[in-house]
This record gives C-alpha cells, structure tokens and sequence, in this order.
C-alpha cells in the first residue's frame, strides 16, 4: 500500500464518523434528564422536517459557527472542534489520540498532523521530519468527506437528512435552562434547536456505536480563513 493511500485512509476513517454523526442518533441520559413534561406533547403545528429546515436555514443566514463535540466512545473517541464559514472551515479533530488542524478554503481541504500521527499512518521517520508542521492537501477522492464538515454541507444534512426520516412530531425540552424544539428521525435520533427566532440548530445528539454530541454556537462570528501557500500536494510523498 501507498504512503499516500494508508494516510488518507487513516484520515477519511475518522472524519467518517464525524460526518455520520450529523444525520443519526439519540438521546443520551444528560439530556434524558433535561426533559421536561412539555416533551410529551406537541411544540408545534410544524412539522418535524419544516422546524429542520429552519434551523438549516437559520444556519445558513448566520453566515458562520463553532461547532464542537465527541464522536463514537473509548478508543474510538473522536474529538472536533470547527469554526465553519460557508463552504469553508477551520480548526481540528483527533485521530487515533491525535489532534489533527484542518482547513477547507475553496473547496480544497488540507491537514497538518504531528509527528506521532505521521508515524502511526506509516510514513517513514526520515519523512515524518519533513512534514511536521506543514500543510497536505486532502487527496480529491477522500476530501469528499470535508464537504459535509462545512456550514453548508450540515445545512444540507439537517434538510436532507441521508440516513434517516424526520418525524412528523415536534416536541419540546429543556437545554442550558432554555426551552427548546425537539426534532427526532426514525432511527432515534435528536435535533435541538432554538425555540425563539432565529431558530438556530444548537445541539445534534447520538448513541450506539457513534455515540456523541455536536454542539453550536459562534453563530455569525466570522474568522479569517486563508489558503495555505506552501501546501504540499500529498501524491508527492510517492511509495
């Protein structure tokens, strides 16, 4: 196998599970405890598709948001932490116990890894010393994956969910104190999002075998993010 493939691989596997956290999941026991009474009955005439569809929208109209979370549990733990403008974003996530910075500018998307984590996917030593602290781009075929990783892309999710049907019900809980709308698919999973307008999404939550939860917030605080101008293309590092 190729450097550049087992990298790549090690890099998608994680982002994989950050990506599927955004259309499945449940409710886990903090916010089993949340609940309030008013959970039992209806929030609203709306539909459960049309409250996402608000909250995708609100999103969008926000223009930017910080997103953080766990994904999956034990050794399998992913950690995210995203500032995501547009299509573009910037921040990091931790692959096999390692925190990795990822940028996507224009559709492009890079990482930067420590040395550990050169070495874990692989790559020789004597390679490793020349790639810590400098900016892969994310190979075209994996980097598909980013895509959903953007503000864009989790609108898009939230009105289209790929994994699961949204509930026709709307109900509401209690999170940080205020009341929220409530939106579930099949499968179990929970959207919470503002009750007042703007109806941002505020918090995805997940069980089972991608067990986690996605917090936002930062909504319209935009960062600077620029494409790195030494990047190096991640087919040059060859066999």
């Amino acid at each position: 196998m190729r450097v550049r493939q087992r990298v790549a691989t090690q890099l998608t596997a994680g982002l994989a599970a950050a990506v599927l956290l955004t259309g499945c999941g449940g409710s886990d026991d903090s916010s089993e405890a949340a609940a309030t009474s008013s959970a039992e009955s209806s929030a609203s005439e709306e539909t459960g598709a049309e409250v996402a569809a608000d909250a995708a929208d609100a999103l969008e109209e926000a223009g930017a948001a910080h997103v953080t979370g766990t994904i999956g549990t034990g050794a399998e733990e992913q950690s995210i932490d995203l500032y995501l403008q547009g299509e573009d974003a910037t921040g990091s996530i931790t692959l096999g116990g390692q925190e990795v910075q990822l940028l996507t500018v224009g559709g492009v998307s890079y990482f930067q890894g420590p040395a550990d984590f050169w070495l874990s996917s692989g790559v020789p030593q004597e390679a490793v010393d020349q790639l810590v602290g400098v900016w892969v781009v994310v190979p075209a075929t994996e980097a598909a994956a980013f895509q959903q990783l953007t503000l864009t892309g989790l609108a898009q999710e939230l009105r289209s969910p790929s994994d699961g049907t949204v509930e026709d019900e709307v109900t509401t809980e209690e999170l940080d104190g205020e009341e929220v709308l409530v939106v579930t698919q099949a499968d179990g999973s929970s959207l919470y999002v503002a009750a007042d307008d703007p109806r941002y999404p505020l918090q995805i939550v997940n069980t089972g075998d991608d067990a986690g939860t996605l917090t936002f917030d930062g909504f319209g605080e935009e960062q600077e993010i620029t494409a790195p101008a030494d990047a190096l293309d991640l087919s040059e590092l060859g066999a």
